[in-house]
Parts: structure tokens; sequence; C-alpha cells
């Protein structure tokens, strides 16, 4: 029987609580600018900027592959949380 090999993302804090409508708001939009960051961050490379190829370095590349990981993450609860709130 083979067994996953991924290793599985923990979060080490509980997700924030909000008391209102604006305040999930505002954190919706803070979450998406740091989505949006991280993006950005991830889809630089030597292939798409002025960096030289000898820049991307093994540490950049598993820096590359640990934040495609998180943006995963993250994606995958914003997307239940708003799911779940369009549902109430």
């Amino acid at each position: 029987m083979l067994t996953s090999m991924k290793k599985k993302l923990s979060f080490k804090e509980e997700p924030p609580t909000v008391n209102s409508l604006n305040e999930a708001q505002a954190l919706i939009q803070e979450l998406w600018e740091k989505l949006r960051h991280y993006e950005d961050k991830l889809s630089t490379s030597s292939k798409n900027s002025s960096k030289s190829p000898s820049s991307d370095g093994p540490k950049e590349r598993a820096e590359r592959k640990k934040l495609k990981a998180l943006v995963a993450a993250v994606r995958l609860e914003l997307n239940k949380v708003t799911r779940a709130n369009g549902e109430n």
C-alpha cells in the first residue's frame, strides 16, 4: 500500500474571528493583497525578469516551491470561507 509523501501544511494559529461584515470584508481584502504579493514574488525568475539564470539557485527554487504550496493553501481556505459565508 502506497502512502502519500506530501507533507500536509499545518497552521500554527487559529484563523482570525470577525464580529461584523465590515471586519470580514477588511480581512478578506488584506488576505487577497498578501496572496497577490506572494504570487508576484513567486512568478519572478530568470525566465520572466532581468535576473540572470545563475541567480535561480536551489534555495530560490525551494522557496518558490514553498510559496506555491502556501498560495494553494490560502486559496483553498479563502474559497472555503467565502463559500461558507455565501451559504449563511
